[in-house]
């Protein structure tokens, strides 16, 4: 259905579902957009003298002197110059690569575009983070490890004591599987220990975005009833994907935990896509082996995976999609057995743990059904506390139900019951959650449900299929629901993180 008039070339085009990059002068609007947000923000780093504008502020009679907001004032304003300049850096880039993409790939504009607009918003999102690298580096310091040809850390890293860092035999390691670091390793060579984690999560965040926004019409050519999706369904549901969950405020603050998590998505993502396109086994696992280097409990979903490739694949094809499986299982043997001598220890139990989380799994282990009502209650059934004040909203840090937090997940529901897909992603998806509802601690700290990302890219399947790849009134309003939860969940994590509320 049409929501307005659309007079112009390029109103027609996104109504008619069509890249408005296709004509020759509609490629240069997204490297002109980059470009001026470019210079309008080194302008204005240029121009703002942060001890200067502190000082003001200070003295302005409006607002506390020495402090706001929990730091000192003139730090405040120092931390949001270097986010500011970021910023900027942030922007340049994206103006070089839209600029390459219009010259060489300009199909690949309407893409670019999502990725460009979401990287903005998770930089901007993470405001007082992007200054500096994250307060929980760990993937930084395993790269730094890893470029030096070592499985350990040099140094005793920051705030060791408690902050899931590993100690074993005289040594500090990361017990957390090592894609991102990986990753990370040659900027990390380049960059030197300081590279900042913020960024690089906040990139890939954005990725997510855009490979969502490229799968949503996989999965509607792929179902037994197949259509067509408009590109308004398409914007919309990598909208809700990536700013109506908890992915916004998981991509905007860096720290190893979500940056796992967010590296993980990709890479699940990346393996739905070519499962829903062109379905090679082998290229499958191995964005599948990826993601679960990030986070294990994804690999659970490989009989799903399996049970998608097994029609359209020969028996060959198959067993060369177990390639990537058993080379990534022999890495993760040699790298436990260096680390700990146990080809099968990871080294969790070694972990300096917050004094409230090493109580709790003293008691009951690390997986128990003991933890099964607590986990289910903070992720289906607790719910936020009204305020007089902003953000009128707030989360106990604890959880929040996922559809108070996406509303917009109703649509599950109607994808699962129409087609066999849906009915299948949704088994992934219960699959993947299984040892999250098992596990000793429910994500916290947290601003909204944050185990549910290693598994909603499965849910994006029975979403697309319900909302039948258009956008209705209904489908729209509980989709900005969504995005307006998202925002209040970014805000509460700050205010949860900094003791603000």
């Amino acid at each position: 259905m049409r929501w307005q008039r659309c007079n112009g070339s390029i109103c027609q085009s996104f109504c008619k579902g069509d890249n408005i990059f296709d004509k020759r002068y509609h490629r240069w609007l997204l490297p002109l957009i980059t470009f001026l947000v470019a210079v309008g923000i080194t302008i204005a780093w240029l121009a703002m003298d942060p001890r200067l504008a502190g000082l003001r502020f200070a003295t302005s009679g409006n607002f506390p002197r020495s402090y706001f907001l929990g730091f000192k004032t003139l730090d405040l304003f120092d931390i949001l110059h270097r986010s500011l300049l970021n910023l900027g850096l942030i922007s340049i880039g994206l103006f070089l690569l839209s600029t390459l993409v219009a010259l060489l790939r300009p199909r690949l504009l309407g893409i670019t575009s999502v990725f460009a607009l979401s990287t903005m918003i998770y930089a901007i999102g993470g405001g007082l983070f992007l200054a500096e690298q994250s307060p929980a580096p760990h993937y930084v310091y395993l790269a730094d490890a890893f470029a030096h040809g070592k499985y350990y850390l040099e140094a005793e890293p920051p705030n060791a004591e408690e902050n899931d860092w590993t100690y074993y035999n005289g040594k500090w390691m990361i017990s957390f599987p090592p894609t991102p670091a990986l990753l990370m390793t040659p900027f990390v060579a380049v960059f030197g220990r300081n590279f900042n984690d913020v960024i690089f999560t906040a990139l890939f965040g954005a990725l997510n975005v855009a490979i969502v926004y490229d799968l949503v019409p996989k999965v509607g050519q792929r179902l037994k009833h197949p259509f067509q999706s408009s590109t308004p369904a398409r914007l919309g549901i990598a909208a809700l994907f990536g700013f109506g969950t908890v992915h916004w405020w998981v991509t905007s603050v860096g720290q190893v935990w979500f940056t796992a998590q967010i590296v993980a998505v990709t890479f699940l993502l990346l393996a739905l896509r070519e499962t829903f396109e062109q379905g090679r086994p082998i290229l499958v696992s191995t964005w599948l082996v990826l993601s679960a280097m990030a986070r294990p409990t994804i690999l659970l979903s490989l009989p799903i995976f399996i049970w998608l490739l097994c029609p359209t694949n020969t028996l060959r094809r198959m067993l060369l999609g177990l390639i990537p499986l058993g080379l990534a299982g022999f890495f993760m043997v040699a790298y436990n057995l260096v680390r700990f001598g146990d080809p099968f220890e990871l080294g969790y139990r070694y972990m300096q743990l917050e004094k409230l989380l090493e109580k709790t799994l003293e008691e009951h282990g690390t997986f128990s059904l003991a933890y099964l009502g607590r986990n289910l209650y903070y992720a289906f059934l607790d719910l936020p506390k009204l305020s007089p004040r902003w953000p009128y909203v707030l989360m106990d840090g604890w959880g929040l139900s996922l559809f108070i937090s996406t509303p917009a997940l109703v649509y599950i529901f109607l994808g699962t019951w129409r087609e066999r897909i849906g009915q299948t992603c949704a088994l992934a998806a219960c699959l993947v959650a299984a040892p999250s509802l098992l596990y000793y601690n429910t994500g916290y700290l947290q601003a909204g449900y944050r185990y549910v990302l290693d598994f909603m890219p499965f849910l994006v399947v029975p979403i697309v299929i319900g909302m039948g790849g258009k956008l209705t009134r209904i489908s729209v309003f509980l989709i900005l629901l969504s995005i307006c939860m998202g925002f209040l969940s970014l805000v509460n994590f700050y205010g949860l993180y900094f003791e603000w509320f």
